[in-house]
């Protein structure tokens, strides 16, 4: 394939010239178009092949390391459709003059809104867990994907039942392939809707708790790719032979996927350093960091790479940071309170705030008291996200951000767990749970002391 001006690009260029059409030839910029793209999504390949084999790296599998690997891959196939569709080589022969090939399908379906549809469909499985406070499967999953490929499918059967030279036809006289008016509109209202979903998405995750930044990264998705596809619109409908031109097709192929990658490398970049890098410090800190947020949950780390043992929950220095109970300290007074692994952990003071009620444990008048620290422990709901706060009358007086979360996947209504006695941030509990249920003092239940205090034991 050549990009030098030979003299079946000369033809090319005349007959152009006669149809009232100015044609830029194919050279050398468009070689480098495709040199630079090229050599971009070699080393994207070497990231993926990379993500896929540590995919259980923790820091990674949190940023859904199947979905993104997919859509890379869609980039590269919609490069490929771009690469015919602009003419930045030459469109003749069997294979490259098939139009609705190239452009339908590899350039719209299985690449720009194949990307466009799995970034949504991450930025909703992040919208069930933390805001729906629940794991992204089973109802979530089909209703997504299928709702995806519903769209999918009904684009597919608008490009069949419209007549072929109002979707996408091959010119033979300048041998490159063009879209009607109608269907441009058509493929442009697809991606414009895919986004404005995301974006509604995103606006509702707005003010989650995340360790990591997800809301950040899908709101600089939404605002560049609302940028591009402003760009792509105008330069479609005020240069309907935009091909033609060399400074255009350069300038639309390279910023389309200038953007494209940058925003993939944006949301993986510093998971995947990390793991090649600096594996065990980052895991280490990425734990760290889930801990103090209260977030393990969310991250689903508790059974893969739990940062405590099976029966000893350890706590770091500061006070009120960390409480985790199992489902068999609780099962007896509520069986439906608690997930498996619940966990209380420092959260802002808006939260505290914003809470609407406030009472003892279960909203009655039982106490729970830790003898060794002399703690009076609160326990409120929040109605507008159906978490619970448990709140230290001490902590409330020395630190107005000391105040304690419980995260859970369900609005918690708990009842009276009785007295918590000798707590320290190395005791077990012992207290009678007064029915059926197992004794509480098998299970260490850390309250951590004033950095000036020293276990009682």
């Amino acid at each position: 394939m050549s990009f030098e001006f030979t003299p079946d690009e000369h033809r090319r260029v005349i007959l152009a010239q006669l149809a009232g059409i100015k044609l830029d030839p194919i050279g050398h910029a468009d070689l480098a178009v495709v040199a630079t793209l090229g050599t971009v999504y070699f080393i994207d390949f070497i990231a993926v092949s990379f993500l896929l084999w540590n995919r259980k790296y923790a820091p990674l599998k949190s940023k859904y390391p199947i979905l993104m690997s997919c859509c890379l891959l869609a980039m590269f196939i919609w490069f490929l459709g771009d690469l015919v569709l602009k003419s930045h080589v030459h469109v003749r022969g069997v294979v490259l003059s098939s139009c609705m090939f190239f452009c339908v399908w590899m350039r719209v379906m299985f690449g720009c809104f194949m990307v466009s549809g799995l970034i949504t469909i991450r930025s909703y499985a992040l919208f069930c867990i933390f805001r729906k406070n629940c794991a992204y499967r089973g109802q979530y999953v089909y209703w997504s994907w299928g709702a995806v490929g519903a769209l999918a499918l009904v684009f597919v059967l608008v490009t069949y039942i419209m007549p072929r030279d109002h979707t996408v036809h091959y010119i033979p006289l300048i041998q490159m392939c063009n879209m009607g008016y109608t269907y441009r509109a058509i493929v442009q209202s697809l991606l414009w809707v895919t986004w404005i979903v995301n974006a509604v998405i995103n606006y509702r995750l707005r003010n989650i708790t995340s360790s990591f930044n997800e809301s950040r990264e899908m709101g600089v998705a939404c605002i560049s790719v609302f940028l591009l596809l402003t760009f792509n619109t105008v330069i479609l409908y005020a240069y309907p032979m935009y091909p033609t031109r060399t400074s255009l097709r350069v300038t639309e192929t390279l910023l389309s996927h200038t953007l494209a990658n940058f925003l993939w490398w944006f949301i993986m970049y510093e998971s995947i350093f990390n793991c090649a890098f600096r594996r065990k410090q980052y895991l280490a800190r990425w734990k760290d960091k889930l801990v103090r947020d209260g977030l393990q949950k969310q991250y689903q780390i508790s059974r893969t790479v739990d940062p405590f043992s099976a029966t000893m929950l350890s706590v770091d220095s500061h006070p009120a940071k960390l409480v985790t109970l199992p489902r068999d300290v609780i099962e007896s007074s509520s069986p439906r309170a608690f997930e498996a692994r619940m966990s209380f952990s420092r959260h802002s003071s808006n939260h505290r705030q914003e809470s609407t009620t406030h009472g003892v444990l279960g909203g009655a008048a039982g106490d729970m008291t830790g003898s060794a620290s002399g703690r009076m422990w609160y326990a409120g709901e929040n109605n507008p996200n159906g978490s619970a706060s448990l709140l230290s009358a001490e902590d409330q007086a020395e630190d107005d951000n000391s105040n304690i979360v419980l995260f859970s996947p369900q609005r918690v209504n708990c009842r009276p767990l009785n007295n918590l006695e000798n707590i320290s941030s190395a005791t077990t509990i012992h207290d009678d749970t007064g029915g059926s249920g197992t004794p509480l003092s098998r299970y260490h239940f850390p309250t951590p002391p004033k950095s000036s205090a020293t276990d009682p034991q």
